[in-house]
């Protein structure tokens, strides 16, 4: 039995942590901490959950890793390298150059990003790892394997649940654009592990609790303009395909007169569906996935996992099924 440690268990992605280790018989929980309280003892534990914003986890990291903690951090402060941190990240959202670094700069150079579709290998020798963004694993999972197909700068319109800013459902339909352009904190995520430059409007549906629907239009290459439409599509779906072995559960879908693919197919699972259309020499690409299970909590327990050992999907339980 392993021992599992949570700052921010009371939040919206502390709690999701936590509803996915229901079904994990490995880890115990013996230690949370949040702003009111503390409970159990920090030492004790093998690995800590830090769902916590910038500022808490740059405090907080530093003394749990000293105690020779592993820990996966759920905000942006270990997502990037040094320079792309302060210089892309950090002015984002109002932050000065990593506290951390002040006086364990070793750190940052050690954190590893928390997608296994890509880093897998990286992950199982980590000790600190930062758990990817909801808006760019769906953003980055479905746009890499495309390098090479597609070009130029890719436009994204992505909508998500109210979930995703930590607030209450609304009972009347409220949509709000936000940050849009090139104003998005995610925007650096996305370009550093997807290779393309990008533009992005996220809309947050307050009258919907969970789910992100992302959109991305690129241009195709040359070769692509030059086959029929059916055929393009056909290479970006199986280029998709070919990109993630079984384990990484990105299904390639297509829409059909009795089956529309959305949001309500991927709620409450750790799947990520993908859509893909050519027209007029551009693709256009949608990306499905629950925003707190595999865009945070459910990849956040497949990062411990890997970080321990122990089977890479175990204890999470999604409908794995497409069909």
């Amino acid at each position: 039995m392993y021992r599992i440690g949570i700052y921010g268990d009371t939040g919206m992605v502390g709690q999701e942590i936590e509803k996915v280790l229901q079904h994990h018989d490995q880890v115990e929980i013996c230690f949370r901490k949040n702003s009111r309280r503390e409970e159990g003892v920090l030492n004790s534990c093998e690995l800590v959950f830090l769902a916590t914003k910038d500022p808490e986890s740059m405090a907080f990291a530093p003394s749990i890793f000293e105690l020779g903690k592993k820990v996966i951090d759920m905000s942006g402060a270990f997502r990037f390298p040094r320079e792309e941190f302060e210089g892309e990240y950090a002015p984002r959202i109002g932050l000065n150059p990593h506290k951390s670094a002040d006086y364990m700069p070793e750190l940052l150079a050690e954190a590893v990003y928390g997608m296994p579709a890509l880093l897998q290998d990286h992950i199982s020798q980590a000790r600190l790892v930062g758990n990817p963004g909801c808006y760019p694993t769906s953003v980055i999972l479905a746009l890499k394997p495309l390098k090479g197909l597609v070009q130029g700068e890719a436009t994204i319109v992505a909508t998500s649940g109210i979930s995703g800013a930590r607030k209450d459902v609304e009972e009347v339909p409220n949509e709000i654009t936000y940050a849009y352009g090139r104003r998005h904190k995610h925007i650096p995520e996305m370009e550093l592990y997807s290779g393309f430059r990008v533009n992005f409007t996220p809309i947050v549906l307050q009258s919907v609790f969970r789910g992100i629907n992302t959109n991305i239009r690129t241009e195709l290459t040359e070769p692509l303009k030059n086959v029929s439409e059916a055929v393009a599509t056909e290479q970006l779906s199986q280029t998709i395909r070919d990109a993630y072995r079984p384990e990484d559960l990105v299904f390639v879908v297509e829409d059909t007169d009795d089956k529309q693919w959305g949001t309500r197919d991927v709620a409450d699972t750790h799947k990520l569906l993908v859509k893909v259309c050519v027209d007029e020499g551009f693709a256009y690409i949608c990306s499905l996935e629950d925003n707190l299970g595999k865009g945070a909590a459910s990849q956040a327990v497949e990062n411990m996992n890997i970080m321990l050992g122990l089977p890479r999907l175990y204890g999470i339980d999604p409908a794995y099924s497409t069909s």
